[in-house]
């Protein structure tokens, strides 16, 4: 495969994350601002591609997109190109946040794939897994270092949402002042809301690692529950909103970032 081809399946990639983080917030933010409690997931909103009109055909493509972003996150892995003025150690933890990142979109695209076989477990699986981990002697000291990596992943997306570095991106586009402005802020909010759900989503699994109980853990529906129950549905549909923005932020980021592959 040329590198132009690479660099197309890449942002094809990426532009697929943001339909999902669009659709997830987007329905997840209605759901809250019309005091509704059908809260979703990634898992949810490839299920509400799937009810649309051409939903399997729909989803194969969106599994497609995923392979691209997966293949992204993995090509960051092998040549890392965006740290090469960093330092080892950075480097390493860079390079094992992407292969995180590939392996979870990797799971999403297989949950897909289950969609299309109708034949989706939902988040049972998930716990399933958890539950066995924490049967270990082991496994509460991992699902503790798993909650140790969520939390570290928050902050770098508070990082990122107060850094200038994602602006920079913005800035060097080919965009007009309003069109800039707008992803700023809309890169703004999304990483803050990321920030709060990876944050809960790390407490979630510290919970459950003290008290070994897989039940107590999850991921961005159970986030959703607990942002519910502890702030209200306003404060829901305002990260939700966060993440419909990072989404819209994705899309444009697919056009306008610079893509190193060689």
């Amino acid at each position: 495969m040329s590198s132009s081809k690479k660099e197309t399946f890449a942002r094809i990639g990426i532009a697929t994350k943001g339909i999902i983080y669009t659709i997830l917030g987007g329905l997840t933010a209605y759901a809250a601002f019309n005091s509704r409690k059908n809260l979703t997931s990634s898992d949810g909103a490839l299920e509400y591609i799937a009810s649309q009109s051409f939903g399997k055909i729909l989803l194969i493509i969106t599994i497609i997109g995923i392979a691209g972003y997966v293949f992204w996150r993995l090509y960051l892995v092998i040549k890392n190109p965006d740290g090469n003025s960093d330092s080892e150690a950075k480097s390493t933890v860079k390079r094992i946040g992407y292969f995180l990142s590939a392996v979870s979109y990797a799971l999403l695209a297989y949950t897909a794939i289950e969609i299309i076989l109708n034949s989706s477990q939902g988040g049972s699986g998930k716990q399933g897994w958890l539950s066995m981990t924490l049967d270990q002697s082991w496994g509460s000291i991992l699902v503790y270092l798993i909650a140790f990596i969520l939390f570290g992943k928050a902050i770098y997306e508070l990082y990122r949402a107060y850094s200038d570095k994602f602006k920079k991106r913005i800035q060097n586009a080919e965009l007009d002042h309003k069109a800039q402005s707008f992803l700023i802020n809309a890169g703004k909010a999304g990483f803050t809301a990321r920030a709060i759900v990876f944050g809960i989503i790390a407490f979630l699994f510290f919970k459950a690692a003290s008290q070994s109980d897989a039940q107590m853990a999850g991921g961005t529906k159970q986030a959703f529950s607990f942002l519910q129950e502890q702030g209200g549905l306003i404060l829901l549909g305002i990260v939700a909103f966060g993440l419909a923005l990072y989404g819209i932020y994705l899309l444009a980021s697919s056009r306008y970032r610079n893509i190193p592959i060689q």
